[in-house]
């Protein structure tokens, strides 16, 4: 455990508070050498943001709508989790009070559905191509730098801006609560299951990994992520 503070406090833990709805959940943990912060708001689950240690606390970002991440400064006082953050030129605080973290993780479906160590940590999405090696700019995100992380207990987490951009695309009104939860398994080494476990929905894609670079096939196209560096 990382000492954030004098006291020697961590913020890894689970909190429970009102900063998107009435009654969240915020999950901060660390995974190898980063934290992740993961929101849970009514029945989805969506990461907020990989956080970055600073000045005894941790930082993390929060997609608005519009376009621009609200920068949000966690640290312990005592038992509570506050929450520092700026809005139109007005200071605000919030506290979260701690929950027990669950244990639970996720257990393959099947002897052959495993997962693959070498997915595990945070990805970055670069550049989208055809089969045939074009690019195919209607799902080209390079531009945004999306995130998406494979955790070691089988979840699979996804940039919440990429939610928020999509339904403004769409013309919808982006809420936390459309974003579903994620849990991912591999088979074979080539194979990325994902999972919708609310809706008992499944999509078989393929992968491969060389060396720093992900790249993953669903369907016509080819996905290319590099592994973010520690």
């Amino acid at each position: 455990m990382i000492g954030f503070s004098s006291s020697g406090q961590s913020l890894e833990g689970t909190y429970l508070g009102s900063l998107v709805g009435d009654q969240d959940i915020i999950l901060i943990e660390k995974d190898k050498k980063h934290y992740l912060v993961t929101l849970h708001t009514g029945e989805s689950t969506s990461l907020i943001s990989v956080g970055t240690e600073k000045s005894g606390g941790l930082v993390f970002e929060i997609p608005m709508n519009d376009g621009d991440e609200l920068e949000v400064f966690a640290k312990r006082k005592g038992d509570m989790l506050a929450l520092e953050f700026e809005l139109e030129k007005e200071k605000h605080q919030v506290n979260f009070s701690p929950l027990i973290k669950s244990s639970a993780s996720v257990t393959p479906s099947s002897s052959k559905e495993q997962i693959d160590e070498r997915l595990v940590g945070t990805w970055i999405e670069k550049q989208t191509f055809n089969l045939d090696g074009s690019l195919n700019k209607d799902h080209d995100n390079s531009a945004k730098n999306y995130k998406i992380v494979y955790t070691e207990d089988g979840r699979y987490i996804h940039d919440t801006r990429f939610f928020r951009d999509l339904a403004r695309k769409g013309g919808h009104e982006f809420k936390f609560s459309d974003i579903p939860s994620f849990t991912y398994t591999t088979t074979e080494g080539k194979n990325l299951i994902l999972k919708v476990p609310s809706i008992n929905a499944a999509e078989q894609l393929t992968y491969e990994i060389r060396s720093d670079s992900l790249i993953v096939y669903f369907r016509l196209i080819k996905t290319v992520f590099v592994k973010e560096k520690q």
